[in-house]
């Protein structure tokens, strides 16, 4: 009689694991699909948007005209990611596969701007694009592990679990839970799901660029004010 009451309890037991570790595993899939996408993002995206913003750094060439032209497009300061104190660009590995066009030198060095210009507007807006599924996806995610723990009681499973007199390492391993000692925390709270990082805390988050044409006015102005130092045989500028 006794082997059958053990073996009936092993079954309830194992039912509960699988259906519990079922929905677990799908949601920590989704975690680790999410947090890659992020860091994905973060590696793709962000790197043509600070490697066009280096550039434009590079051709107004003063800090000043370089923060006067992030106030004037609404970017936050250091959103280049400090290039600041890197050592100089070359311009020829820099501005690899772009020139200028246009009759004269400025008219060349101004296009190249604009062409840039237009490289960082489509770069910010896929990045965006891109943000915002990543925060909707976050979101599903931490409603799914709210649901989760909602819908499987954790406090009632262990202790239905406990009826059976099972030890903490038994009801670990039916939940397919490795245990690990962490001071001052109950079995409950090493079963729980956290949420996980949101897109801020990794992506930050970029306004989209004015249209070229609404600021053309106000960066010709920056551009002209930076063109003396490279109307010069000193620089190397596709122009």
């Amino acid at each position: 009689m006794d082997d059958f009451v053990n073996a009936i309890a092993y079954e309830v037991k194992q039912e509960i694991a699988n259906r519990y570790f079922g929905f677990r595993s799908q949601i920590e899939t989704e975690i680790e699909q999410y947090l890659e996408k992020l860091h994905d993002a973060a590696r793709e995206h962000l790197a043509g948007i600070r490697l066009d913003l280096t550039r434009m750094r590079f051709l107004l060439h003063q800090e000043r005209l370089f923060k006067d032209f992030l106030l004037m497009v609404g970017l936050p300061q250091g959103a280049d990611d400090g290039s600041r104190g890197q050592s100089s660009p070359d311009a020829a590995e820099l501005f690899g596969g772009l020139k200028g066009e246009g009759f004269s030198r400025w008219r060349r060095y101004r296009d190249l701007a604009f062409k840039i210009y237009r490289s960082l507007e489509d770069g910010i807006a896929a990045y965006r694009a891109t943000w915002v599924d990543l925060d909707d996806e976050y979101a599903e995610i931490c409603t799914m592990i709210d649901d989760f723990h909602r819908n499987n009681d954790l406090s009632g499973i262990l202790s239905f679990l406990r009826t059976f007199e099972s030890s903490d390492n038994e009801r670990m391993k039916f939940l397919h839970t490795v245990p690990a000692p962490r001071p001052g925390k109950s079995l409950e709270q090493d079963l729980r799901i956290p949420h996980p990082r949101p897109v801020a805390d990794i992506l930050p988050d970029m306004p989209a660029l004015p249209p070229l044409k609404q600021v053309k006015p106000s960066m010709s102005a920056l551009l002209q004010s930076a063109f003396a130092f490279h109307d010069s045989p000193q620089t190397s500028l596709p122009l």
